[in-house]
């Protein structure tokens, strides 16, 4: 069996593919990926088993055929070849003969059967959501930093999906010291009911797949969600479980709200941090009316002190420390000029919303200090 191909165009359908394969995976059959071919059309699959990859590609093909092999070793074969169209031979023992037309000689590869493979399971029909990609793309930025990476409770290394109502999609990830969460409307009366919580692979996976045009189509039952985006479907497990109740963890009314100019602080929060120590980093901001102070003290670094300029409805002073990691990771997803900071007390969660953009809201827990009072 023969195939021809483009150089370029295989390349990235396997790294799209082979992406998902863990490093980690003692299953030879998973640490390959699978190739489908017939006539025209490249299809490669691969899997670690919590989640697949599928995508697909235009080919010039003599006869149907399927077969496994190292994505990763098969790529680094081929993007070593001149920039110009390849044929890959497959005989009946598995054995990848590649060719290139500008070069003199032949390169062996050894593929294994497909059987063994196994089957990715078809895109459910129901449930499906459409949404463009450029939608998707700015909410899952706005919200993923708020993930934990690194964490025994699956819940906390997700993004929630959920559909208050018709027409809307929300997206929610916390590591229960910050959350972030964004809704955005949609052409699509699809409900998501209880809300999907995704694997942040997965997100991250579907993430490097979107671009900012086109639409992408998302379906999930009750063990699994897909996505297809253009040639390409992702499908993955549901993280089983409770996530947590972000609705109690957003104040509903503040005792303290300033407006703050987004740059200014962005800029004075990054020069704090080079004074703080992980993993607290913390700083502690004064808000008085009209003003914020911002301190950074590390006694084997040395001080940092800032004022800016707020809008404030502060009749006292209120102290607070804040991680300055979390804060700045917050408002370089702020697009507005300025935003609005809600407080309702030293230890209660610090609300940030972009005052051009209501719905999207970002919260902080605050750590704790000792005001000069105590």
């Amino acid at each position: 069996m023969k195939f021809t191909i483009n150089k370029d165009t295989i390349l990235k359908a396997i790294n799209i593919a082979d992406s998902v394969i863990s490093s980690k995976n003692i299953n030879t059959i998973l640490s390959n990926c699978l190739f489908n071919i017939s006539k025209n059309r490249l299809e490669i699959i691969a899997t670690d088993n919590e989640m697949a990859v599928k995508t697909e590609i235009e080919t010039s093909a003599d006869s149907d055929f399927s077969f496994t092999a190292n994505g990763k070793k098969l790529s680094g074969i081929i993007k070593e070849l001149p920039d110009e169209d390849i044929s890959l031979t497959i005989d009946d023992s598995m054995i990848i003969n590649i060719k290139s037309s500008n070069i003199k000689g032949s390169y062996t590869f050894y593929g294994t059967d497909s059987s063994e493979y196994p089957q990715l399971p078809e895109m459910s029909n129901n449930n499906i959501i459409e949404i463009d990609q450029a939608v998707l793309k700015e909410m899952i930025k706005k919200v993923i930093y708020a993930a934990a990476t690194d964490t025994i409770k699956p819940v906390f290394n997700s993004i929630y999906i959920i559909s208050e109502k018709p027409g809307t999609i929300t997206a929610i990830a916390t590591d229960s010291r910050r959350l972030s969460m964004i809704t955005r409307e949609i052409n699509s009366e699809a409900f998501i009911g209880e809300g999907i919580i995704i694997p942040l692979k997965t997100i991250n996976e579907v993430y490097k797949l979107l671009s900012n045009s086109g639409t992408c189509k998302i379906s999930f039952d009750s063990k699994q969600c897909y996505f297809k985006i253009n040639e390409t479907e992702i499908v993955s497990r549901v993280i089983e479980g409770q996530f947590p109740n972000y609705k109690q963890i957003i104040p509903k009314e503040y005792s303290h709200k300033s407006i703050i100019e987004t740059s200014k602080i962005l800029d004075s929060v990054k020069r704090a941090m080079i004074f703080t120590r992980e993993p607290a980093n913390k700083i502690i901001m004064t808000l008085s009316q009209d003003i914020l102070h911002i301190e950074a003290n590390t006694p084997e670094l040395g001080q940092a002190e800032e004022e800016l300029q707020i809008e404030s409805d502060n009749k006292e002073k209120i102290f607070l420390g804040i991680n300055a990691h979390f804060l700045f990771d917050t408002l370089k997803q702020i697009d507005s000029f300025s935003f609005i900071c809600g407080i309702t007390g030293q230890m209660s969660p610090i609300t940030i919303i972009p005052e051009d953009d209501k719905n999207f809201i970002s919260v902080i827990m605050p750590i704790q200090i000792k005001t000069s009072a105590e």
